[in-house]
């Protein structure tokens, strides 16, 4: 990606005479005239040895120093359904299946090895690859947009921040949340890059992946409103989701209507409230400690409110944002990610690499909100997988209501809340003032 070219490609990295006689970057037709190409490619190889050896670091000291496990239960899952392709079974038409049909892309891929080698760790060999040339590619992302946005040494540190993010490692490794999030972000890089159409194909590649990159569209929609109106973007939209929902869903519905379904579980309409949300959490701190009359379903209504308001208001803000900033587009697609994963009713904990680029993204720029960030992912590491089995399970805390494991497992939640939404606060506090800037944004 970032190899010197003598035939310019549009989209890579060239060579160009820049200052001081070094050769400048263009990369997605934007010039960098004083970066220097080599230092470029020296920060991303450098990026990339650190973020490999971050995860087998994270292989080691799990089970070795922790005495925990490498959570192996979803790459099982996915080899089970390898083996049904090979024995006739079509997911949604002869079973049903929890999640949108482009997961079977790295399914299939890493079916090859298994099958030529007649080796289940193959498969699983295979899929952690490829999951981790999806992080990999995230990681190159995300130096290119810092790129775009600060310049080269905040490119490297966010690209650091995310490379040493153990706990998202840990997903990486074992879930193949990798995959949709690469797609995520690279509709954000070329959205910033000015390239509208791939960033759309991008979120609605990642739609049918893993459905949560969805929530990017109304956001892309108002960042490239600068250059265009709301009508022609959701157009361009339509022109996008209407041909990819053709050819990787309407024949599956067709076939088999129930189908729908795969969508429709992303809403939590078939899950009770998990214990490891913030909506039970606050539900125990109400009825466990305050014995108030109220169940986590209640609590639950409420949290889905606050997320339909939290939702609505950040679309306002992109809206007001009138120069359209990708700093804006950023907070806002980490804002909505965060609320829709804190206010729902079910939770998994490798939800935290959807969000973890955009975090990378916003705090390179003070030590104080990198120190937040690493509290957030030992927090999360903490959950799972050194927590989970002994102190919860998705639907219950494992020691009664009043003994102390009960409390330290209700302080441990809250605290880790707690400090997501403090890390967030930081990031997106305005300088000038939260009240000010409310009254600046009502229309006099």
């Amino acid at each position: 990606m970032v190899m010197g070219k003598k035939k310019k490609n549009k989209e890579e990295p060239s060579e160009m005479g820049g200052r001081n006689g070094k050769r400048s970057l263009e990369f997605l037709s934007a010039t960098f005239e004083n970066v220097d190409l080599q230092t470029v490619k020296r920060h991303i190889l450098y990026l990339i040895a650190i973020s490999i050896l971050t995860k087998l670091v994270v292989l080691f000291v799990t089970p070795v120093i922790f005495h925990s496990f490498i959570d192996y239960f979803d790459l099982g899952v996915y080899l089970n359904h390898a083996v049904m392709l090979t024995q006739g079974q079509i997911p949604y038409v002869n079973y049903s299946f929890d999640y949108p049909i482009l997961v079977f892309v790295p399914i299939t891929i890493a079916l090859v090895p298994a099958l030529a080698f007649q080796n289940a760790m193959a498969f699983v060999y295979t899929f952690q690859f490829l999951m981790v040339l999806c992080d990999i590619l995230t990681l190159i992302c995300i130096y290119f947009i810092a790129l775009k946005i600060y310049n080269e040494e905040t490119a490297f540190l966010s690209g650091l921040i995310y490379a040493t993010a153990f706990s998202t490692s840990y997903f990486v490794l074992t879930k193949y949340d990798a995959f949709p999030t690469c797609l995520l972000v690279l509709a954000v890089v070329f959205t910033i890059y000015g390239m509208n159409m791939k960033g759309y194909i991008a979120a609605g590649l990642g739609f049918f992946t893993k459905i949560f990159p969805a929530i990017a569209f109304p956001f892309l929609i108002l960042y490239n409103t600068k250059k265009s109106s709301i009508k022609d973007e959701i157009i361009a939209v339509l022109k996008v989701m209407v041909p990819l929902s053709l050819v990787l869903l309407l024949p599956v519905l067709i076939i088999r209507p129930e189908a729908i379904q795969t969508y429709l579980f992303a809403t939590g309409a078939s899950v009770g409230v998990y214990v490891n949300t913030a909506t039970y959490t606050l539900y125990s701190w109400f009825s466990g400690v305050g014995h108030i009359a109220i169940s986590p379903e209640n609590v639950s209504l409420v949290m889905y409110g606050l997320m339909g308001i939290t939702v609505l208001y950040l679309l306002y803000n992109a809206y007001m944002d009138t120069e359209k900033r990708p700093v804006t587009l950023l907070k806002t697609l980490l804002c909505a990610l965060i609320a829709i994963i804190v206010f729902t009713k079910f939770h998994s904990p490798q939800y935290i690499v959807w969000f973890t680029p955009f975090l990378c993204l916003l705090v390179a720029d003070d030590i104080y909100k990198v120190v937040l960030f690493f509290i957030v992912q030992i927090f999360a590491y903490i959950e799972f997988p050194l927590m989970f089995g002994s102190f919860y399970t998705n639907l219950k805390y494992t020691n009664g209501a009043g003994s102390s494991g009960w409390y330290l497992t209700l302080f441990f939640f809250t605290l880790q809340y707690l400090a997501l939404l403090i890390l967030v606060f930081a990031i997106i506090r305005p300088k000038e003032g939260l009240l000010k800037t409310i009254r600046k944004r009502i229309p006099q």
